[in-house]
């Protein structure tokens, strides 16, 4: 039995290559975007328009168990209206809750939408400040230095969020004592969260409307008005 070839026409060639090219920009896109990802030089995104939030979010963690103190468990969330005690709409996972990923979007009838929120910092829970580890040792932020919400100001503790992998620990987890970066030393991270207003909104004061579909950035240069190299990709 003969063996078949098949030919293909130079058009069904020429679709097969944009169709190629498509699929590996959206792969290639996909993963420049992932949660906790740093901006890198000539990343698509970088020099984009960045707006500042009306009112600064604020880092929350949802209790649980109800014994107001912050638990390895409680889900932790970027909580874009402070003065709303509630998970709201648009809200973003900074920890994994359920099915949804780390850097997600709380949206209308998610089950942790509405969960009351508690303050890091109040009632005996440990403060919160954005932080990164220095690797090189070069005594300024760099695109190799993890980043973290760190619970033990000065110091990676256990419990404490990975903003941005290392070592193969993912965005989004949470460090354990047994970890390679538990105990390494901490330097504040000056930054803004601002977020990239996709559609353009605003509202009848000026100020650009976050809702959903933007991204949020931690920033990490003044005036924070722009994506910059070694800003953190905070949302997906």
């Amino acid at each position: 039995m003969g063996v078949k070839v098949v030919y293909l026409s130079n058009h069904r060639l020429a679709l097969l290559a944009v169709v190629f090219i498509l699929l590996s920009f959206s792969a290639i896109a996909q993963d420049v975007f992932r949660f906790g990802s740093k901006v890198e030089p000539h990343d698509i995104d970088e020099s984009k328009a960045l707006s500042l939030f009306y009112v600064d979010p604020e880092f929350a963690f949802y209790d649980g168990n109800s014994r107001g103190l912050f638990e390895p468990g409680d889900p932790v969330y970027i909580h874009i209206n402070p003065n709303e005690p509630v998970v709201n709409e648009n809200d973003v996972r900074l920890t994994p809750f359920g099915s949804f990923p780390a850097g997600s979007q709380v949206n209308m009838g998610d089950p942790d939408l509405g969960y009351p929120l508690s303050h890091f910092g109040n009632s005996g829970s440990p403060s919160a400040e954005v932080r990164y580890f220095d690797v090189n040792g070069s005594n300024g932020y760099s695109l190799d230095d993890p980043v973290y919400l760190n619970l033990n100001p000065g110091t990676v503790t256990s419990g404490d969020i990975r903003l941005t992998s290392y070592m193969g620990y993912e965005a989004g987890s949470r460090v354990r004592d047994s970890d390679l970066d538990s105990s390494k030393p901490t330097t504040i991270l000056p930054g803004k969260l601002a977020f990239y207003n996709a559609n353009g909104n605003i509202n009848d004061g000026g100020w650009a409307i976050y809702d959903a579909g933007d991204g949020i950035y931690l920033a990490t240069q003044y005036p924070f008005s722009t994506v910059t190299i070694n800003d953190i990709r905070i949302s997906i």
